[in-house]
């Protein structure tokens, strides 16, 4: 998890800490139908991503041997994307940097393929003598890569002897000023495969100005992630403009709808620089499942150089007002909207609609590695 991360988590969890003990009521308080299955529901979002052949696709960041463990270069596409995900508002800035540098290296390599010619078609393999990957007799996809996925530990690190959990496919789809690419990470073996756990497309575009620098970019994610019994599919888009500018600006919109439990997820996000110091988000985060929609927004200001987060947030339920927070760190408080303290279950389901986007967020970054690998990221 990035420290912005550890952040934006504790920052949610001290403002539930902070109204519980906030006020008398005044007056009848606002509630949710159900707090503690609100809780349940957004954990059953991230726990999606905790399957076998996901935690294994995941470690090819670090294993060694793996085709994508080190940065090349050849763009940035997946990168940018990744943050399109539901992320810790707090971690503003860093999306802003990773945004120009994806950009950046897109503008020269718009017309190339993502994923290298001379790695087309072949499957890398886990070499028991060298303890590492390697590329193997097999075949892999003609316009692009396959890695055989093994059991790993705690520490991402494959276990042996090795046992095979499933196998991944990146697939070079760039064409004109696009570069695209397709993933798919799959149970069983090739051509006898199992269960897809994830499948998705990410692609992106870039402009450039008069004097040849990056002064927009634009980069979508379409896909699913499952664990076997349930599915969540994702659309993301990002679009940023004045990249060449010391005051960038950024639009995020995603979704992110689960089948069982029925629960859809959305983000609506724009970010706007006044000046090279400040970052201010303008959030609109709800998650609907049943009857009932949670509703988070509201605006977020980060101070970059002190790293000073101010919220001015509302919680709404079915439009209805039910708790407001707001200051600045430390003193971010959460209360009802007539001063009464959150119940402990109330407090618990908050503190989740902040800590599902963080670990949404490390989801997204564990999807696109792979693929960033190629893309310079």
């Amino acid at each position: 998890m990035s420290s912005s991360g550890r952040t934006w988590r504790g920052f949610a969890a001290g403002a539930a800490l902070v109204a519980a003990a906030c006020g008398e009521s005044a007056g009848p308080a606002p509630t949710l139908s159900n707090p503690q299955q609100l809780s349940s529901d957004l954990q059953t979002v991230g726990n999606v991503f905790q399957t076998p052949p996901f935690q294994s696709f995941a470690a090819l960041a670090t294993v060694p041997g793996s085709p994508v463990a080190a940065s090349a270069p050849a763009g940035a596409l997946l990168s940018a994307a990744r943050v399109a995900a539901p992320q810790p508002y707090a971690d503003a800035p860093a999306q802003l940097q990773v945004l120009r540098s994806a950009a950046s290296a897109l503008s020269s390599r718009l017309t190339a393929q993502v994923i290298p010619p001379d790695l087309w078609g072949k499957t890398f393999v886990w070499d028991v003598n060298t303890h590492q990957y390697a590329v193997g007799a097999d075949p892999g996809p003609s316009t692009g890569v396959r890695i055989i996925l093994y059991q790993v530990d705690a520490n991402g690190a494959v276990i042996e002897p090795p046992q095979a959990v499933g196998f991944v496919d990146l697939v070079d789809q760039s064409s004109g000023n696009t570069n695209q690419v397709h993933v798919t990470v799959q149970g069983g073996r090739p051509g006898s495969a199992g269960t897809t756990y994830a499948d998705y497309v990410v692609s992106a575009t870039v402009v450039t100005s008069g004097t040849g620098a990056v002064s927009e970019f634009t980069a979508t994610a379409l896909g699913s992630v499952s664990d076997g019994t349930r599915t969540l599919h994702f659309n993301a888009a990002f679009h940023a403009t004045n990249l060449d500018t010391d005051n960038p600006d950024a639009q995020v919109d995603v979704t992110w709808d689960l089948d069982h439990p029925a629960v859809s997820v959305a983000l609506h996000e724009t970010l706007t620089t006044p000046d090279a110091d400040h970052v201010n988000l303008t959030i609109d985060f709800s998650v609907t499942r049943g009857g009932e929609t949670v509703r988070l927004t509201g605006t977020v200001s980060v101070v970059v150089s002190t790293q000073s987060v101010t919220a001015d947030l509302t919680v709404y339920v079915n439009g209805a007002t039910f708790a407001r927070i707001s200051g600045t760190d430390a003193t971010i408080q959460a209360r009802h909207p007539n001063g009464s303290a959150l119940s402990q279950d109330e407090e618990a389901a908050i503190v989740q609609m902040f800590v599902l986007p963080d670990r949404l967020v490390e989801a997204i970054e564990q999807l696109f590695h792979p693929a960033e690998h190629f893309l310079g990221a």
